[in-house]
């Protein structure tokens, strides 16, 4: 974020961003401490210390409700007015759930010729039966073809795991402690059918394609049902990773057995492999037929691609430092350009003192 003539909005960094940034008046990133004494909370102007005193207080802030504002708070008058206040929604009327979507029922009479902006006619049909004004339940696209239902009899599910939702999580050395590979979860009652146990390698096949990985046998999942955690598997040399990483070895993505596109229509026409009224991709779609694998084939999840070129300008160390130094103030190797990351000490040292700009030490120049 830049000012008017160009220049850094935030010279310091995310520190300084977190602190000072404000998306309307008075309402930032941050809740707690705000004001310039720190004495406000939720809404108030930049605290210079306010990074500062989350820190004093192991990087939490807590306020209660008012008794009046914890329940049905789509229709309590207190909470609308608080949260409002606050710059959480934009207006104080009740939030109402609508059942019937008055939206998809206009969508809907489009594709039964009224009104005066219409879709096209091969269309109509589709708009008719999915743009249902109430919620429906409708057989997925990929299970019309009752001949698949035989060959891939179990239902596949991708999910992104709660602690690295977003991409960035993944490079967090601490996370990846936490999980590094992905496994296939299955019940152990199907696991026992298939002739599998725990920690066997298995082939798992969709009528788009094949990929390998690991069983991991729980209880807590439907029999004829099993998933895995997207975004863990990385091809080897993303984000920097070794080659020998195990998000490269043992982690895999069902991306790769779920086709972008249905069948062909009678007209050849292909729609895409997502929900007709939302577009979301069928990730919930998928049927696949899983095998033990061979003696030989064990160790290593497939697909493998060729690594990808590296453009670090630093050695990597083979024992990852991060976090060293807010766990025990130990002095920590000098590690090469200098990454923002809010939790680095002498950042929590300026911030107490209210400078948020820059050291020369710390400025990597491409940030």
């Amino acid at each position: 974020m830049v000012n008017d003539d160009g220049s850094e909005k935030y010279p310091g960094g995310y520190a300084d961003y977190i602190t000072n940034h404000m998306r309307t008046a008075k309402v930032g990133p941050l809740a707690g401490w705000r004001g310039e004494q720190g004495d406000q909370s939720i809404t108030g102007n930049a605290n210079p210390d306010q990074l500062a005193r989350y820190i004093d207080n192991g990087c939490f802030w807590r306020q209660e409700f008012a008794p009046s504002c914890r329940y049905y708070k789509f229709a309590n008058r207190d909470y609308l007015e608080f949260a409002h206040e606050a710059g959480w929604i934009g207006r104080t009327e009740p939030i109402v759930m609508q059942l019937y979507s008055e939206n998809l029922q206009k969508f809907r009479l489009a594709g039964l010729g009224h009104g005066d902006t219409l879709p096209p006619v091969a269309d109509r049909a589709r708009l008719q039966k999915y743009f249902d004004p109430l919620p429906i339940w409708y057989e997925p696209f990929s299970e019309l073809d009752t001949r698949e239902l035989s060959s891939f009899p179990i239902h596949a599910l991708s999910q992104r795991p709660m602690h690295m939702y977003h991409s960035w999580g993944g490079q967090n050395a601490w996370l990846r402690q936490l999980t590094s590979a992905n496994r296939l979860h299955m019940h152990f009652k199907l696991a026992e059918k298939l002739g599998l146990k725990e920690g066997d390698w298995a082939w798992i096949t969709s009528p788009h394609g094949k990929v390998k990985g690991q069983i991991a046998c729980v209880s807590g999942v439907n029999v004829d049902t099993v998933w895995t955690w997207n975004a863990i598997g990385k091809r080897a040399g993303a984000w920097d990773l070794d080659d020998k990483a195990p998000e490269a070895r043992k982690g895999f993505l069902l991306n790769h057995i779920i086709s972008e596109l249905l069948p062909p229509r009678e007209d050849g026409y292909r729609y895409s492999n997502s929900d007709p009224v939302t577009g979301q991709a069928a990730w919930f779609d998928l049927r696949v037929a899983i095998e033990k694998c061979a003696v030989d084939e064990l160790e290593e999840t497939s697909p493998q691609f060729p690594s990808m070129k590296r453009k670090r300008q630093v050695p990597l160390p083979k024992i990852s430092q991060f976090g060293r130094d807010l766990k025990s103030g130990e002095p920590v190797p000098e590690r090469g350009v200098h990454r923002e990351f809010v939790g680095n000490r002498e950042q929590h040292e300026d911030a107490q003192l209210g400078n948020f700009q820059r050291s020369p030490k710390y400025n990597g120049g491409d940030d």
